[in-house]
């Protein structure tokens, strides 16, 4: 077995070459960029449209809730509320189910929870008993299946991952446009009960579409062999026995023969101890979310360090070291706390620019549901005809939005910070100006300008993260976003509510959303200044430390 051979030079590269050769060998597989992928970016495609058709289009929903129940529109609010909140919030946790069981079985059990508990909400007699089905069942059902949506399709793409993601995250929007209409129609002919339990039943085909997130095939490497060294008889790697009498024909390597391989090649010793620990790994748990750049929607070659690559190799991932015990496998609990730890870094807390993102993130959470939930209930009271369609032309904007605004941000001319800040303020300042419309076409106009403009939140949040803080605290940061993200969400919905059930109009909730969606957007400008300081600061301490 002659393969990877590096011949000797004059000049003394020998040794640099078989560095080089180590490196590679140990070095993570590339995704394929397609083939079963592609099936991957259908199944997430789908799934984003059953779990976010029903999320955004709950409002048809909760007019019927506070017809039906009879309860202050406050406390209704708190079942789409819980539901959301946690929905995102169960992303840690997710995270590490994901990395012991892998994506598909994560998949399945969320399905079956949350279809279980929506098929179960059919029979409720109270708001509390939705809150606790809907709200708390489903949303952390939806959790389990949201993650693995994305992560599947991530894993298959490097240099597509911004197409395959923005694919598959489109089915939202679709998801959106299709259910309002749909939901409205169910209510109408078998009123909301049966709808729910149609819909619950509607939620199982998230089973076999979660079992076609296989896991990347692994590319069997050729084995590294040493350099050729010049003949010399004291030379310390000159072998008794060639390579080709150690490896054998299927590949293994004998027991008696490991002592002088870990002499003679400590990279092939290497590379097959990482073999096995990958086995065992595999066996135990997925480790899919220990990838860096797992929660990274964009794609690889809008990063800067993957630019100066050749458009034909994208740079390789250095490995994470992984902790192992006695036995050679790593244990669930040690797994689940490396990926809690990993997914809730505090350290975080103390860097101005994360502490700046997470604000405007948390402000947007606020605002985000509020027009979602309040568009229909705000449109009947106006005597609007066809409100769940305001609904549909939100998601049918938002769906736009994504494709648009995912393709101009892997574009190197694009500033993408001020992409994001610009359509965040436009949808806030557009959701207040709402309030200003009485008929159907005036709100279906800002129903258009919101779904587009907020698109820049779902798309572009990762991406932007990854351009502030780089790609390695990528999870930590997402992980801490998602927390905040699902306690912010808790508070906007049921805030309008009580903000109706005080003042008799939904214009305060609306103010209130437009106003802290928009001030998301407008903090985020003084991002750009934290950056100049922080610049400033490191280069002054490297005069110094030159000058000491």
């Amino acid at each position: 077995m002659s393969h990877g051979v590096v011949k000797s030079s004059r000049n003394g590269n020998s040794t640099h070459a078989a560095e080089s050769t180590r490196e590679t060998s140990e070095s993570p597989t590339p995704p394929p960029d397609g083939g079963w992928g592609w099936m991957v970016v259908f199944a997430s495609f789908m799934i984003h449209i059953v779990t976010d058709g029903m999320t955004y289009s709950f409002g048809v929903f909760y007019a019927e809730f506070l017809t039906y129940f009879n309860e202050g529109k406050g406390k209704t609010a708190w079942i789409v509320s819980i539901l959301v909140g946690v929905t995102l919030s169960s992303g840690p946790i997710s995270s590490s189910f994901v990395n012991r069981w892998g994506c598909r079985a994560v998949t399945v059990a969320g399905a079956l929870l949350s279809a279980t508990c929506v098929v179960a909400s059919a029979y409720a007699e109270n708001v509390l008993t939705l809150i606790f089905t809907i709200g708390v069942g489903a949303g952390f059902g939806f959790g389990l299946i949201y993650l693995p949506a994305i992560v599947s399709v991530t894993v298959w793409f490097e240099r597509y991952r911004s197409l395959a993601t923005g694919i598959a995250v489109c089915g939202s929007g679709l998801g959106t446009f299709l259910f309002a209409p749909i939901t409205s129609a169910l209510i109408s002919e078998y009123g909301w009960r049966g709808a729910m339990a149609i819909i619950g039943a509607f939620i199982l085909n998230c089973v076999p579409l979660g079992l076609m997130f296989r896991p990347v095939p692994e590319i069997r490497r050729t084995p590294v062999t040493e350099p050729m060294l010049p003949k010399s008889s004291n030379s310390p790697l000159k072998r008794s026995q060639s390579t080709e009498n150690v490896i054998r024909a299927n590949g293994k390597v004998e027991d008696n023969d490991m002592a002088r391989l870990t002499l003679s090649q400590p990279a092939l010793n290497k590379s097959l101890e990482q073999k096995k620990l990958s086995k065992s790994q595999s066996k135990h748990g997925s480790g899919i979310m220990q990838r860096p750049d797992v929660l990274y929607q964009g794609s690889m070659n809008s990063l800067a360090k993957f630019r100066a690559a050749s458009p034909e190799r994208i740079l390789p991932r250095e490995p994470k070291e992984e902790i192992e015990d006695k036995c050679g496998w790593l244990p669930c609990s040690a797994e689940s706390k490396a990926a809690l730890s990993e997914m809730l870094d505090l350290s975080l807390l103390i860097d101005p620019i994360f502490v700046l993102f997470s604000l405007s993130n948390f402000l947007t959470s606020i605002g985000f549901y509020i027009p979602y939930v309040y568009i229909v209930p705000m449109s009947d009271k106006m005597k609007v005809t066809n409100p769940a369609y305001l609904i549909s032309i939100i998601g049918a904007s938002n769906l736009v939005g994504r494709i648009i605004l995912g393709y101009i941000s892997d574009k190197p001319w694009v500033n993408r910070l001020l992409a994001y800040n610009i359509c965040l303020t436009i949808a806030g300042i557009s959701t207040a100006l709402a309030m200003a419309c009485w008929e159907f076409w005036g709100l279906a106009v800002y129903a258009t300008v919101f779904g587009f403009t907020i698109g820049a939140y779902v798309g572009l949040t990762s991406v932007v993260l990854v351009d502030l803080l780089g790609l390695e605290k990528l999870t930590n940061a997402f992980g801490l976003l998602l927390l905040f993200q699902g306690i912010a969400s808790l508070i906007g919905p049921p805030l309008a509510g009580w903000l109706y059930d005080a003042l008799n109009s939904y214009a305060p909730g609306f103010y209130v959303a437009g106003g802290t969606i928009s001030l998301s957007g407008l903090i985020l400008f003084f991002i750009p200044v934290l950056e100049k300081r922080n610049n400033n600061r490191r280069w002054a301490d490297e005069t110094d430390m030159e000058q000491i």
